[in-house]
């Protein structure tokens, strides 16, 4: 059975003597260090029946964070550059797999860019990357500013990815997830002026999408 899922070795022999950067305590994830510029997002175990089911069709967390990052690729969005993807012995320790990627330094979150120089260039390339992905059909799962990396230029690269894809499915939920960005997630971040204005921008390169007059009632 090994053999055939593809499987290296138990989580726990593998990530024996790594370096682990972050810790999720939510649920229990884990960030590590690979060496040479790489990291690897480990994600918890689902149990062995799920588990064996999960890595046959290439389902695993792991999986799917690779696949979404192709998929803000294929947009033009740009992501940490995804390696490949580790999967580990199906209820054998506390993990399922892993997606190595490259590192990304010099970065810093969006909430913390946001309260310096560089707040409009910061807003201008977010509210770009939403239309991007909602032209191209893809919407992002987790969307808050936590989840997107702002280098010194102001360009952003965004992380912990899982997208759902389909224009219908985008039409319906896109302004939803904004408006929980801005009153769940990131609650006082944005002023309403700059609220209004981004809702302007991406109203009028995204007209039709369900829910927007709301939003700017």
């Amino acid at each position: 059975m090994a053999l055939y899922l593809g499987v290296l070795a138990s989580s726990s022999d593998w990530l024996r003597d790594r370096e682990v950067v972050h810790q999720n305590d939510s649920n229990g994830g884990l960030l590590v260090k690979m060496g040479d510029g790489e990291v690897a997002k480990v994600f918890p175990d689902k149990g062995y029946l799920v588990g064996v089911s999960r890595i046959l069709l290439k389902r695993t967390k792991a999986h799917k964070q690779y696949s979404s990052m192709r998929e803000l690729e294929r947009v033009g969005v740009v992501t940490p550059k995804p390696l490949r993807v580790i999967s580990f012995k199906p209820g054998d320790g506390a993990y399922e797999g892993a997606l190595v990627y490259e590192y990304v330094e010099g970065v810093e979150e969006a909430r913390d860019a946001l309260k310096g120089e560089l707040r409009g260039k910061v807003l201008a390339e977010l509210a770009k990357d939403l239309i991007k992905m909602a032209k191209g059909g893809v919407l992002f799962v987790d969307f808050h500013l936590g989840n997107i990396l702002v280098n010194p230029k102001g360009e952003l690269c965004w992380i912990d990815v899982e997208v759902r894809l389909g224009q219908g499915l985008v039409k319906s939920q896109f302004w939803s997830r904004v408006e929980r960005m801005h009153r769940k997630c990131d609650p006082g971040v944005l002023s309403n002026e700059e609220w209004h204005e981004l809702c302007e921008i991406l109203s009028a390169a995204l007209p039709g999408f369900k829910g927007e007059p709301s939003l700017r009632a």
